[in-house]
């Protein structure tokens, strides 16, 4: 399989070509690859980061979770609506942070079908000293914007976000 890189994009020309599209329309096929190509690179980078810290952007997010939570507790099937993932998903994420030591799961006295998930003193170790790791990623991908550049991305980001629920809306009708 051919292997295609950033410059190997189609150019609006090739777009218009392939498509038989007017102008207006290849140009937003391009922003949208270069949109696309932009953000798994920046993912790349930041998943780098994640790794070298022995973290996943799921178990870094249900460390923040557990860390925001009273007594650094939650059920799993909050995490699980929290994250926005399966029970199956979340449940194989808690086995593996329970093996490495951040979190313990708790029976409940009242409840023996729930076993609410707490934080260790271990998982927020880890949390800590990836947090200053964190906002220096972040920094290194968007600290070139300025404060107006970031003010008008985050409003074309918050209308792409409007189309993308818009249309999300639309599928599930």
């Amino acid at each position: 399989m051919e292997k295609f890189t950033f410059v190997d994009r189609p150019s609006n020309q090739r777009i218009q070509v392939m498509n038989d599209v007017s102008e207006m329309d290849s140009t937003i096929s391009e922003l949208f690859i270069d949109f696309q190509w932009t953000y798994r690179n920046m993912q790349k980078v930041y998943d780098s980061v994640l790794d070298k810290n022995d973290l996943s952007e799921s178990r870094f997010i249900i460390l923040m979770f557990l860390k925001n939570a009273p007594n650094y507790e939650l059920l799993p099937s909050v995490i699980s609506e929290k994250l926005g993932a399966t029970r199956a998903t979340v449940s194989k994420l808690l086995t593996a942070m329970t093996h490495k030591g951040w979190i313990i799961k708790n029976s409940s006295p009242s409840d023996k079908r729930s076993v609410p998930v707490q934080l260790t003193d271990a998982g927020m170790a880890v949390l800590e000293a990836f947090l200053p790791k964190n906002f220096q990623t972040v920094h290194l991908l968007l600290g070139d914007l300025t404060a107006e550049e970031r003010a008008q991305f985050s409003y074309l980001l918050g209308k792409i976000k409007q189309s993308t629920e818009k249309y999300t809306l639309e599928m599930e009708q």
